[in-house]
């Protein structure tokens, strides 16, 4: 999608699968299988939808999938699939790592930051070069001092010599014009969003807060949320506003419907769009 200067659209690092028991808590299989069908270990396939957002000579990433940096028994677990990565897909839509300019990191798990490093030879080196990466200093202190639980959400690897490109945040801060990152909560503590503003069009990128359109509804959150109450009162304050305004929302993990507008807050309907 092309508006006011800027360039909007979506790149991939493929898909992964996650116990769906897992990413829909206390909702019951019967109800979240309607939208998600699982294989017979419980998992269900999930997507890695990275927001591209380009406005003249800045270049935003809105995370970065599962990368390249796992062992074979990570593989096994997370059983990773893909045609091409996302620096392939990338550069297949004309974006080079050296034109990345900003990476916007909703949180430090080990699916939202897996091409933030990548390895030269043997050695792990920023991925994209010439880019600052932004996240909030509550998410970069979780990735330094996690505990027993938190602990198996990080691959340390994607944070290797990348500690002077970080640019860490305190609350919501505006990066670019029209740019906003808002941080939620809910997820994990320093769990942040995208707002993206252009024209009369608001846009937002919801990481983890709503990994995908089946998770629409409050009461839908993950086993995987630290702070699930913050998640449920976060959710309802958001999606009233993007359905008063008829924000475009994105849905990160959704390989189906990566992008949405809400019809009805009552019955949190959707209409799947296309940018």
């Amino acid at each position: 999608m092309k508006i006011d200067g800027f360039e909007l659209f979506l790149a991939s690092d493929g898909t992964f699968k996650l116990d769906g028991g897992a990413m829909f808590g206390i909702v019951p299989k019967p109800v979240w299988e309607k939208y998600f069908k699982s294989d017979e270990k419980n998992k269900i396939t999930l997507g890695t939808n990275v927001l591209v957002i380009r406005n003249g000579k800045n270049v935003a990433l809105v995370d970065l999938g599962m990368g390249n940096k796992f062992d074979k028994r990570l593989e096994e677990i997370y059983e990773i699939k893909r045609s091409k990565n996302l620096l392939q897909d990338l550069s297949d839509k004309g974006v080079e790592r050296s034109d990345v300019t900003h990476v916007f990191i909703t949180h430090g798990h080990l699916d939202h930051t897996g091409w933030a490093t990548s390895y030269n030879h043997e050695k792990i080196e920023p991925s994209f070069p010439n880019a600052k990466y932004y996240m909030q200093a509550d998410t970069w202190k979780e990735i330094k001092e996690p505990n027993q639980k938190t602990k198996p959400n990080y691959n340390y690897l994607n944070f290797e010599n990348l500690e002077d490109r970080l640019e860490l945040l305190n609350g919501d801060e505006e990066i670019l014009p029209g740019i906003q990152l808002i941080k939620s909560g809910g997820h994990t503590k320093g769990h942040q969003m995208v707002l993206l503003r252009v024209g009369n069009k608001t846009f937002i990128y919801f990481g983890d807060l709503i990994p995908t359109s089946a998770h629409i509804k409050p009461a839908y959150v993950m086993a995987y949320d630290l702070y699930p109450m913050d998640t449920f009162t976060k959710k309802i304050e958001i999606l009233e506003k993007a359905f008063e305004e008829q924000w475009t929302l994105f849905f990160e993990h959704d390989p189906v419907t990566p992008t949405a507008q809400l019809t009805d807050v009552e019955s949190y309907s959707l209409k799947r769009v296309t940018i």
